[in-house]
């Protein structure tokens, strides 16, 4: 409720009183009131000037800044005023600033940005009162203001961090490059953001014209585990074929064999979406896989499960299941993968990150027995859509944005890589000639 209104209803109360127990005091007071009302009405008549003192802005991300604001006062009454927010991208403070009549005030407005790159203000609205804040006028400013957000020095390590995770999430998929780098030279590659400046192979960088970094042989250390989803949803084809379900075959197969002729042998493990946990240990040939995933894998049809804001809460995963012992109402205590991933070891899963929370979970577990955690994720937008119209398009552009920004977030943790069915052709194609 408006205050000018509170002050009507006031005074009509105050009129029936008077009227009902015969008292002209609170009639006098109704009347008083009004009286106020309308002569404040009327005498409310904003007149003022602005003056924008600087137009242009350099900042770094999460630094607040201030935009400064002359105000001239020209009407006959004192004013109060304050800066609408209008820009989603900035945190706004600001505060009521008062000026009496022909006076001139400034109005310092505070601006903290939520992301980086370039922005621009225009046309600031500022909200004009009285000195009583009854009655209230919005005013627009035509303004332009260009502020440009840099990246901080926090932002850009964290920056060459998730790079990093990139980058041996690709390299534990090309070529399972896992455990502790030793001094045997492997091969040369180009310099990547996070390689050590001693690692630098200079006398091939000087030849090259660009960074040449030398790449070392890894040791292994602890068993490998590869956990992979069998579940119906995370199987599902957009298409009803089997695109997908063989996809999925052929990278376990082939992560795994890489394992094998790596580091000897290699711990596999399936769950499915009923919680039902399948482990087979030291894999040591090519005839013991093939024998392992035989029928573990079978396709699906109709929509893979990409969550949305209304079906968070209906759908369910297999690996929610799985991750029921750490439920506080769960009736399958027993039921857990952690078990079966010894300490000290590296755990490679192959599911969607639409189970993007339980993986964070099962990171953080993990890490409690100085185990790692590589994640590997088909895109499920890269293996056909349904059929498309105008309005399906909007809402799938925003799930696969939600799905690249959970990726960024996931790799702050741990290694993990975004596949389609193109990736690792060669490679699969080489292994199986």
């Amino acid at each position: 409720m408006e205050k000018q209104d509170f002050l009507a209803y006031v005074s009509i109360l105050l009129f029936l009183e008077g009227y009902l127990f015969v008292n002209i005091l609170p009639t006098l007071f109704g009347i008083t009131i009004l009286l106020f009302i309308l002569l404040l009405k009327f005498s409310f008549d904003p007149v003022f000037e602005t003056r924008l003192q600087n137009s242009e802005f350099e900042v770094v991300e999460n630094e607040s800044f201030e935009i400064k604001l002359n105000i001239k006062n020209n009407s006959k009454c004192p004013l109060n005023f304050k800066i609408k927010e209008n820009n989603d991208n900035f945190t706004w403070e600001s505060n009521n600033v008062l000026i009496l009549p022909k006076k001139s005030a400034e109005i310092l407005v505070s601006l903290t940005p939520k992301s980086k790159g370039s922005f621009v203000i225009e046309n600031m609205d500022l909200i004009v009162s009285d000195s009583f804040g009854i009655f209230k006028k919005i005013c627009q400013i035509k303004t332009s203001i260009n502020i440009d957000v840099y990246p901080s020095n926090e932002s850009i390590i964290e920056g060459i961090k998730i790079n990093k995770n990139k980058k041996l999430g690709k390299e534990s998929l090309l070529s399972s490059k896992t455990g502790q780098r030793t001094s045997e030279f492997d091969y040369l590659r180009d310099y990547n953001l996070g390689d050590q400046f001693r690692h630098i192979d200079w006398k091939s960088s000087l030849k090259s014209g660009r960074l040449i970094s030398k790449e070392f042989l890894r040791e292994f250390e602890g068993e490998i585990t590869v956990i992979i989803d069998t579940s119906k949803n995370f199987l599902k084809d957009f298409n009803g074929g089997t695109l997908k379900t063989d996809y999925v075959s052929i990278l376990s197969f082939q992560i795994i064999y890489y394992l094998i002729k790596n580091h000897k042998f290699a711990n596999v493990l399936f769950f499915d979406e009923s919680g039902h946990v399948t482990l087979k240990n030291n894999i040591k040939t090519k005839e013991s896989l093939k024998k392992c995933m035989k029928n573990k894998l079978t396709s699906e049809k109709g929509i893979p499960y990409i969550p949305t804001s209304k079906s968070i809460i209906s759908e369910k995963t297999a690996f929610l299941d799985i991750l029921k012992p750490f439920l506080k109402n769960s009736p399958e205590k027993c039921l857990s993968i952690l078990k079966y991933v010894k300490p000290n070891s590296t755990a490679i899963i192959i599911t969607d990150i639409s189970n993007y929370n339980e993986i964070i979970t099962l990171n953080s577990e993990l890490a409690k027995k100085n185990s790692k955690l590589m994640v590997i994720s088909p895109n499920p937008f890269l293996f056909g859509l349904e059929e498309l119209n105008t309005e399906k398009i909007p809402e799938i552009y925003n799930r696969y944005l939600k799905r690249e920004k959970n990726m960024i977030k996931l790799n702050k943790i741990c290694p993990a890589v975004d596949v389609s069915p193109n990736d690792l052709a060669d490679h699969i194609i080489g292994e199986f000639k």
